[in-house]
C-alpha cells in the first residue's frame, strides 16, 4: 500500500501473526467467510483457534478449522487439531506449516481423519498450491495482499483497545468486553438461534458504543446508552480519520452486525421453510421455537426478506468483503463496473448486488437508511465504517482500475473524489506505520 509513505508486505511472511494473516488471506481471497483468533476460556483450559473458514457457495456449507505453524511441529499438534474438530463436530480441518521436519507421511496418515496437512516451503507457488489442494480458487490473486493489509488494520485496532483498557479507560474496557463476546463467545453457541440471542443481547446493551466512548474522549464520562449527543471526537474520527480508539469501536459495532447477518444466513439454511411454530397441532407450546420468536421484530422481518433472495447464502461473505475489502463504499459514477467486480468475487449476480446491499437496512433499520454520499464526491458509503478501512477500499480501487500508486489518475465525475480517497489512503498508511502509544 503506497501513497507518499508506503506500507510494504514481505513476499515471505514471518512466523506468528504474519503467517496466520497470509493463510487467512488465501481463504478470504478465494471467497470464504473468515473468522480469526477465536478463544474459549473454560476457565481452567484455553482453546485457541487460528482460523475458521466457511464456504457458503456450494449446496452444502463447508466449514473448516485451520491451524497455522511457522516453527517446529509434530504429530501432537496434528492430533490436537483433530481433537478440536471432534469437539466442534467438524469433518474438515487443515494444518499449514512451512517445513516438513521429516514428516512427509503426515498427509497420508491424517487424511482419513479429515485433516489436510499442507507445507508452504515456497511462497512463490503458495496460491497455486492452495488451489491444487482444493481449498478454493482465486478470481484475482492480488486480493491476497489486500486482505493482509486489511488484517493488519484489524489487528492494530484490537491491540489498541486492549492497551487502552489496561490504562483504565471505561470506554476501552467496555469495547474490549464487547469485542471478545462477538468474536469469541457467540462462536461456540450450540445453534444459530443461541448465537443470535447472544449477539442481540450484546447489540442491544451497546447501542451507542462509539458515541459513548467519544464522550469520554471529549473529556466527559463513558455512556453507551447516551441520547444522541454531538461528540467532537466522533465527528473528527469519521470526517478526518482521527481517534483510532473510536474507529475501533466503529469496527466492533459493524462486526456485531456482520455476525448477526452470518447467524441469520445459518438460520435460514437450517430452517429453509421458516422458524418452528410456537404451537403444535394439539395446541401445546413448543419450547424449541421460543428463542427465535423472542428476537426483535426487525430481525424476523429481515429473515422473511432474506429467504426470498435467491443467493442469500452468500450475503454474509459478500458483506465481509464489502466492509473490510471494498471499504464499505462504492463509486456512484462507476457502480455498474464495481458491481460487476463485486459479483465476480462474491458469486452473487451483478443485478442482485444492489439488493444484497440492502441487508443492513432490513436487519438494522435506521432513519434514512445505512448509505450516505460522502460530501461532494462519488463515494456512496455505509455509515460508521472506520476511515482506516475506507483507506483499504481506496487502495483496492487503485488495483482494480490499474492506477499504480496514484489515485489521482482515476477519472472521477466529482472533483473531490480524488482528494477524499487519497486522504483515506494516507490515513490508513499513517495508522499502520504509527506506534500504538502515538495513536
Amino acid at each position: 500500500m503506497t501513497d507518499g509513505k508506503g506500507v510494504s508486505l514481505p513476499d515471505i511472511p514471518g512466523s506468528g501473526d504474519e503467517l496466520e494473516d497470509y493463510i487467512a488471506a488465501l481463504f478470504q481471497a478465494s471467497g470464504h467467510f473468515v473468522e480469526k483468533q477465536i478463544v474459549e476460556a473454560d476457565p481452567a483450559d484455553l482453546l485457541e483457534l487460528d482460523i475458521f473458514a466457511t464456504d457458503y457457495a456450494p449446496d452444502e456449507v463447508v466449514r473448516r478449522l485451520v491451524e497455522v505453524k511457522g516453527g517446529k511441529w509434530g504429530y501432537t499438534d496434528l492430533f490436537k487439531v483433530v481433537g478440536w474438530m471432534t469437539y466442534l463436530e467438524l469433518e474438515r480441518g487443515a494444518f499449514f506449516h512451512t517445513r516438513w521436519d521429516d514428516r512427509e507421511t503426515a498427509p497420508t496418515r491424517m487424511g482419513p481423519l479429515g485433516l489436510d496437512v499442507v507445507c508452504f516451503d515456497d511462497f512463490s507457488s503458495a496460491p497455486a498450491h492452495f488451489e491444487a489442494q482444493g481449498f478454493g480458487s482465486f478470481v484475482d490473486p492480488g486480493l491476497i495482499g489486500l486482505w493482509r493489509h486489511s488484517y493488519g488494520v484489524e489487528r492494530k485496532l484490537v491491540k489498541l483497545i486492549l492497551e487502552r483498557a489496561k490504562s483504565g479507560s471505561d470506554g476501552a474496557r467496555e469495547a474490549k468486553t464487547y469485542y471478545r463476546l462477538i468474536n469469541n463467545g457467540t462462536f461456540f453457541a450450540r445453534t444459530p438461534e443461541e448465537s443470535l440471542a447472544m449477539l442481540y443481547e450484546a447489540y442491544m446493551n451497546h447501542p451507542k458504543l462509539t458515541l459513548g466512548y467519544g464522550l469520554e474522549v471529549d473529556g466527559g464520562t463513558f455512556d453507551p446508552h447516551t441520547p444522541t449527543t454531538p461528540s467532537t471526537s466522533v465527528q473528527a474520527a469519521m470526517r478526518d480519520g482521527e481517534h483510532a480508539v473510536l474507529q475501533a469501536c466503529m469496527y466492533f459495532e459493524h462486526r456485531a452486525r456482520l455476525s448477526i447477518l452470518q447467524a441469520a444466513v445459518d438460520y435460514a439454511i437450517a430452517h429453509p421453510e421458516g422458524p418452528p411454530s410456537l404451537v403444535s397441532e394439539d395446541g401445546k407450546l413448543i419450547v424449541r421455537g421460543l428463542t427465535y420468536h423472542s428476537l426483535p421484530a426487525s430481525f424476523q422481518q429481515g429473515m422473511d426478506w432474506l429467504r426470498e433472495q435467491p443467493n442469500f447464502r452468500r450475503y454474509a461473505t459478500f458483506w465481509q468483503q464489502f466492509l473490510w475489502g471494498w471499504g464499505g463504499f462504492y463509486l456512484e459514477d462507476r457502480k455498474d463496473k464495481e458491481f460487476e467486480w463485486m459479483s465476480s468475487y462474491s458469486g452473487i449476480p451483478a443485478a442482485e448486488i444492489p439488493t444484497a446491499l440492502e441487508a443492513f437496512d432490513h436487519f438494522f433499520p435506521v432513519p434514512s437508511g445505512w448509505f450516505v454520499t460522502a460530501g461532494w464526491t462519488d463515494v456512496r458509503m455505509v455509515k460508521m465504517v472506520p476511515p482506516v478501512f475506507q483507506g483499504i477500499g481506496a487502495h483496492h480501487r487503485r488495483g482494480q482500475y490499474g492506477l499504480g500508486g496514484k489515485i489521482s489518475a482515476l477519472n472521477a465525475s466529482s472533483q473531490y473524489t480524488h482528494s477524499d480517497l487519497a486522504k483515506r489512503i494516507n490515513g490508513t498508511v499513517e495508522f499502520l506505520l504509527a506506534d500504538l502509544k502515538d495513536l
